[in-house]
């Protein structure tokens, strides 16, 4: 790991994860790309999470927070004091896989005007199952911010590296939010530069009772929060004429997964119903061509 003056800044932001925290790092440390610093920002967690690390790993930069800021508030912090051109994010229950960050940078590198580069990721569910995720958009958008405005296919800020600069150009996290604010942050950068998917699966993220995430209320109020954040900024001009559909095209992404996945129905409908008052004609043509596709 070259710490003089590394290329790319490993972020890891961790709150009261003590039992997994390590298994990140070590993930960091076993890359075969080395030209890296590795910034672990401690979000006032309760546990014993730096207890022992920072004398076990002498190399890393621990950063303690006084205040608990959340997600967004710890990687602000990390980006504030790293000396890359480019930084990474892997959050602490993640991790990586030893090609990661040479395969990542071999993407971002191919050409001056791409601002982050994502990649796909392996899924371990509490079951023991697993997904893959190729995170590859699918939608017949005209270009990606279209795409991630209706649909979240950057999944975690685990699979992104992202160029500095660009970050100073947009603005940090918003740590007004407590989710999705990686994805608003990813909406700015998109109407900033080029972004890159890597075809390749080299994070492993794992499911868990502690991801955010399952709070269903918190989720879809802020999934419509990170839209009001982000069609209040400037950047957002050229896709306001865009914002009803992907508001109803949000609402009627939550009640699927409310639906088919986490079994909430009567939430389900709920946020159905919220999807078609606000774009009727959106959401009728989209039942027909349902209809349409089970017909025939």
């Amino acid at each position: 790991m070259e710490i003089n003056n590394p290329k790319v800044s490993v972020i890891i932001p961790t709150y009261n994860r003590s039992h997994l925290l390590e298994r990140a790092i070590n993930s960091v440390l076993n890359q075969t790309y080395t030209d890296y610093e590795l910034i672990v920002v401690d979000d006032a967690s309760t546990d014993v999470t730096l207890d022992v690390l920072p004398t076990k790993h002498p190399s890393i930069q621990f950063v303690t927070l006084l205040k608990n800021r959340g997600a967004a508030g710890a990687r602000n912090e990390g980006i504030n004091i790293a000396r890359g051109s480019f930084v990474a994010f892997l959050d602490s229950d993640d991790e990586w896989l030893p090609n990661y960050l040479a395969t990542q940078m071999q993407y971002i590198e191919s050409n001056s005007n791409i601002v982050m580069a994502f990649c796909g990721c392996i899924h371990q569910m509490q079951d023991g199952k697993i997904e893959k995720f190729s995170c590859k958009p699918w939608l017949p958008y005209p270009n990606l911010t279209y795409h991630l405005l209706a649909e979240n296919f950057i999944l975690t800020t685990s699979i992104v590296v992202l160029k500095i600069a660009a970050l100073n150009k947009v603005g940090y996290f918003n740590e007004n939010l407590k989710i999705g604010e990686d994805k608003e942050l990813f909406l700015r950068l998109l109407c900033l530069g080029d972004v890159v998917h890597v075809p390749h699966y080299l994070v492993r993220k794992y499911s868990h009772g502690n991801n955010i995430t399952r709070d269903n209320q918190l989720w879809v109020k802020e999934t419509f929060n990170l839209l009001d954040i982000f069609f209040a900024h400037e950047l957002s001009k050229p896709y306001k004429h865009f914002e009803r559909e992907a508001r109803s095209h949000n609402a009627m992404r939550l009640a699927r997964i409310l639906w088919r996945e986490k079994r909430q129905f009567l939430f389900s409908l709920q946020i159905f119903i919220k999807a078609f008052l606000i774009y009727p004609k959106y959401i009728s043509q989209y039942m027909w061509k349902k209809i349409a596709k089970i017909s025939t």
